[in-house]
């Protein structure tokens, strides 16, 4: 019979549910109709990623360009990271998510390189930001979305040997569309994730999305990440051939939600300049009704009519 939780295990847990919870994130009632054990674990997994996210992501002092607040920044993800190794060595650690997360990587077999890999991404998000090309965006991709993709196989019980080329390209691809939707944001924060030799192709600059007047070669220029961006979801379907369960039924409703994110923007790509591109409560609905029982290919069909 398996020993009891600690309390501190306890505590652990439910300070990720409690933090996910809060956080109001779309995927927070996709959760709800997983099986607690899984439920458990992705509150856990989403913990962690917004804990290392909000390190970078803080609001910034109006002096934001001092080296010194730059050097604490990165001294607090320097602290982060040897933290989570301390805990993932079974050394005792302050931060009240750990006992949980140290649980979730014994119990699903996550391989710990995958967290270590996320803070290594997050450290590129706390200098000005610019890719030399799109091999060097890739790398990022990876590391801030492909290991994400990589846990979520894990604890939906995917055989990785089969699936994990495919988890890594579908998280490439939420990524990118992550990166569309918040052109106008990250450039007012002196970052642009999209390649700079594209860029200069295209003839468009940071500036130009911060300030939203685009380039008369914009919409090309976004047309042009919109159809590699889609042969990236279209690479990553099989990934539904690999998972059974909540565990597809979660995928499925993570891949739509971000799918239809891209499509939105295909339509008016200028409107990535204007606003934050959203999903309605209505869509958000419709993904959640329907990814029980439609196949990628019947959801594409449903939530684009």
């Amino acid at each position: 019979m398996p020993a009891a939780p600690s309390p501190a295990k306890k505590a652990a847990y439910r300070y990720a549910m409690r933090l996910t919870r809060r956080s109001r994130s779309s995927f927070y009632l996709a959760f709800l109709t997983l099986p607690r054990q899984t439920y458990r674990a992705m509150c856990v997994l989403y913990a962690f990623m917004k804990l290392t996210d909000d390190i970078a992501d803080a609001p910034l002092s109006a002096d934001m360009t001092s080296e010194s607040e730059l050097q604490q920044r990165m001294e607090k993800v320097q602290k982060w990271k040897l933290e989570l190794q301390q805990a993932l060595d079974g050394r005792e650690t302050n931060h009240p998510l750990f006992p949980a997360l140290c649980d979730v990587v014994q119990q699903f077999q996550i391989d710990p390189q995958w967290l270590l890999d996320v803070i290594e991404g997050v450290k590129r998000d706390l200098h000005p930001l610019s890719f030399r090309n799109y091999t060097e965006l890739r790398q990022y991709c990876y590391h801030v979305a492909g290991t994400v993709g990589l846990c979520c196989q894990s604890i939906w019980g995917a055989d990785l040997s089969q699936t994990r080329s495919l988890a890594v390209t579908c998280g490439e691809a939420f990524q990118l569309t992550n990166i569309l939707r918040d052109l106008h944001e990250d450039a007012c924060n002196n970052r642009c994730y999209l390649p700079a030799d594209e860029m200069q192709r295209f003839q468009c600059s940071i500036a130009d999305f911060a300030n939203r007047q685009p380039s008369e070669s914009f919409e090309d220029f976004i047309r042009f990440q919109i159809e590699r961006t889609t042969e990236l979801y279209r690479q990553a379907v099989p990934l539904e051939n690999h998972l059974q369960g909540s565990g597809l039924k979660m995928f499925r409703i993570m891949f739509f939600t971000y799918f239809l994110l891209l499509q939105k923007i295909a339509r008016f790509p200028q409107r990535s300049l204007q606003q934050k591109v959203r999903l309605s409560k209505i869509e958000k609905a419709k993904i959640l009704l329907t990814a029980g029982n439609c196949s990628l290919e019947e959801m594409t069909r449903s939530c684009l009519t």
